[in-house]
């Protein structure tokens, strides 16, 4: 059997008409009477407070809210973050989309109108450049992640089209043309073939290896994408002008991460390691074990985590024009009675101390995390310290989502 019947499976399909008919009613978003509902948020501003409201609009220089009929408009190098209040939880999507730039999101299916792609979701849809997508996989199982995305080729010699077969699947190099309800269109061997979506595992395009974006973070319930210019109405979400989502489909929008440098990113100016029996550092193997070590965000908001073991003592120079500083503290534990104590200094002057684990005081709740954060304003060199606690051998701190923001 050819490549070419391989893939076909037959070459029946929806009358053009109906597959664009189809998309323009997956694409048109469904309103109440009254129109969308509101879209309640909290914003984190820059000097540490918070406000909340109804989203009424975001634009080149604001971010403003309507509360108690009265609208407040917020200045964008004042807002962090602006966080969805009481997301509900998201149903299973059946279609993972990553963009050329490692962007992801979820969906109910995947369409192409020309040079525009959709993602469907629910009666509304995200609306993208097709340039911008690199990879589309359909999974029937809901959120479980395709065995075969692990095994796309390093360097693919053209756009791949991933058909199913009896044991695993095939990587069928072609140029991919068209996606309807019905099929992926291709070109094989100069020859035009409509292939039967059942027999598709997913797709991927050729693209040029973009670096990760930088800018803005917008987290949605399964995945993230960044931009350099963000703008919000009742009727959408819409990033760097050609990209569209429905208005409720965000979780957080962080501004700050445009504006700000990852602690993960920059090479401590020293660091000082000193285990609960220091002998341990001259066993082979152990010395890594206690080292300060950067980990995959667990957090989903894009940065990177460092997991810090107790005696450490490590500084890092300011960077230039930073203004705060803030991460989250989480003990890499769990044990109940573990305990450990973190202090920041700023030039050699305490700006925040706290301890993790162990008995909560009389009549709170015990803390599972711990935010910090502070002015860095004119400051030149910021100390962490994570340090045993009298009474316990310690454990390990996460420090997620660390960064200083200009």
């Amino acid at each position: 059997m050819s490549i070419v019947s391989m893939i076909a499976g037959g070459r029946s399909g929806p009358p053009l008409a109906l597959v664009i008919g189809g998309l323009l009613l997956a694409a048109a978003p469904t309103r109440g009477a009254d129109g969308p509902p509101p879209v309640a948020v909290r914003l984190e501003l820059t000097d540490g407070t918070t406000a909340a409201g109804d989203l009424a609009a975001i634009d080149e220089a604001t971010v403003r809210l309507r509360a108690d009929a009265a609208e407040r408009a917020f200045p964008l190098e004042r807002v962090r973050r602006v966080l969805r209040e009481q997301v509900a939880a998201a149903p299973p999507r059946t279609v993972l989309v990553v963009t050329a730039d490692g962007g992801r999101l979820a969906g109910d299916d995947f369409l192409v109108t020309g040079d525009r792609a959709e993602i469907t979701l629910g009666d509304d849809a995200c609306e993208l450049p097709l340039a911008g997508v690199r990879t589309v996989a359909w999974r029937p199982a809901g959120r479980r992640e395709p065995a075969w995305l692990a095994e796309i080729p390093e360097r693919p010699a053209a756009d791949l089209v991933v058909v199913r077969r009896d044991e695993g699947q095939a990587f069928v190099d072609c140029a991919v043309v068209g996606v309807s309800p019905a099929s992926v269109t291709v070109v094989l061997d100069g020859e035009t073939i409509p292939v039967r979506r059942e027999k598709v595992l997913g797709i991927v395009w050729l693209r040029e290896r973009a670096v990760a974006a930088g800018g803005s973070v917008v987290r949605l319930a399964e995945g993230r994408l960044s931009a350099d210019r963000i703008g919000w109405s009742a009727d959408g979400l819409i990033l760097d002008t050609d990209t569209r989502l429905p208005a409720d489909s965000f979780e957080m929008i962080d501004f700050a991460a445009g504006r700000s440098v990852a602690l993960a990113d920059l090479v401590p100016e020293r660091s000082e390691v000193e285990p609960f029996f220091g002998s341990l550092l001259r066993i082979e193997g152990l010395a890594a074990f206690f080292a300060m070590r950067s980990i995959g965000d667990q957090s989903g908001g894009g940065r990177g985590t460092l997991v810090i073991r107790p005696r450490t003592v490590t500084t890092w120079r300011v960077p230039a024009d930073s203004r705060r500083f803030h991460a989250t503290l989480a003990r890499d534990s769990s044990s109940d009675t573990a305990m450990v104590e973190v202090v920041f200094d700023l030039d050699g002057r305490e700006v925040s101390r706290c301890r993790l684990g162990g008995p909560p005081a009389a009549g709170e709740p015990a803390a599972e995390t711990v935010d910090v954060g502070f002015d860095v304003g004119n400051g030149r060199r910021l100390t962490l310290a994570v340090d045993f606690v009298a009474g316990s051998m310690g454990c390990g701190v996460r420090v997620g989502q660390g960064a200083f923001e200009k």
